[in-house]
């Protein structure tokens, strides 16, 4: 298992190292956001959604959707409470400690996880990739409002070129359309979308060297980052992938969402919305050295527990 993460790692030290060395410049930041996040991720999605069986059945889509929400709102609401036990107030970082420690890595962490784990993907990648459709919907709604302060939420996110694939690869695969979808389309789809994982995870790398400062670390808020992303949530979702009847598929995939480290998304946004970056970087590079450690653990100790793979 730590081989299988290898390679994630490796990839974010190599867009780490590029920025240090000057290949990977601040000013190509935009446009290699737009072929990595618009193009080549769209085109990676609808690749792992034709053909996808599971993903044929409505309500299986419409549950897995549901599991993506309901899992990160939770998260936020128990990240919330123990930003207050600790004594974090609106203000002075309770915001963005709640929404950085909640939202784990679901976006490219956790797809090239599952493409290593799953030798390609198969067909939990799709189901994964729908799966984000509902952290999507959280983290742009409710995270959204609790980091930037704003009075009502930005739908701008559903413009994306991600969260368009997903819904016409779910039309495309509902309706039966997705069976007609000619062979030389499909492969041109897999081979552009095949540079989605290496260039993001590269790319996560670069952000986090530009973003990771001289700033001392707030062990106490950092430790209870720790404790909730790396302990407390992921034995929650493990619990739950074991206690519900639910269907097999979905148990694992509620393990693979407590395996991951804090994404970096939360902390673009408090910088952008003046909240506390430093807190957010912290977190997601703490909880990302973490991970090391206890995805191991968790993956074989949840898995075992539901039985699946």
């Amino acid at each position: 298992m730590l081989g299988a993460i290898f390679p994630i790692y490796a990839t974010i030290c190599a867009g780490w190292f590029a920025r240090r060395i000057g290949w990977i410049k601040p000013e190509a930041d935009a446009s290699l956001l737009k072929i990595a996040v618009e193009f080549s991720l769209p085109c990676f999605i609808l690749s792992n959604m034709l053909g996808n069986k599971k993903l044929e059945s409505v309500g299986f889509s419409i549950a897995t959707i549901a599991l993506g929400a309901t899992g990160l709102l939770a998260s936020f609401l128990l990240t919330w409470i123990s930003g207050k036990l600790i004594g974090l107030k609106v203000g002075d970082g309770l915001r963005t400690f709640a929404v950085t420690t909640a939202t784990q890595n679901y976006g490219f962490f956790l797809i090239a996880l599952v493409a290593i784990l799953w030798d390609g993907g198969g067909e939990m990648m799709g189901i994964l990739i729908t799966h984000n459709v509902g952290c999507d919907l959280v983290f742009w709604s409710a995270g959204y409002l609790l980091l930037s302060n704003a009075k009502r939420v930005s739908l701008d996110f559903l413009m994306r070129g991600p969260v368009w694939a997903v819904f016409i690869g779910l039309l495309l695969v509902w309706s039966g359309a997705a069976n007609f979808v000619p062979e030389s389309v499909k492969t041109f789809l897999g081979f552009v979308g095949a540079c989605a994982i290496p260039l993001n995870l590269m790319i996560f790398g670069a952000l986090m060297s530009d973003m990771l400062g001289r700033d001392g670390f707030s062990w106490r808020i950092v430790s209870t980052a720790l404790f909730m992303r790396m302990g407390a949530l992921p034995a929650l979702f493990v619990a739950a992938a074991w206690l519900l009847p639910l269907d097999p598929t979905l148990k694992s995939l509620l393990v693979l969402m407590s395996l991951s480290p804090a994404g970096i998304m939360a902390a673009v946004l408090a910088k952008s919305f003046g909240g506390y970056p430093k807190i957010a970087v912290q977190i997601v590079l703490a909880t990302s050295l973490a991970a090391i450690a206890t995805l191991p653990f968790w993956l074989s100790f949840g898995m075992s527990l539901v039985g699946t793979k």
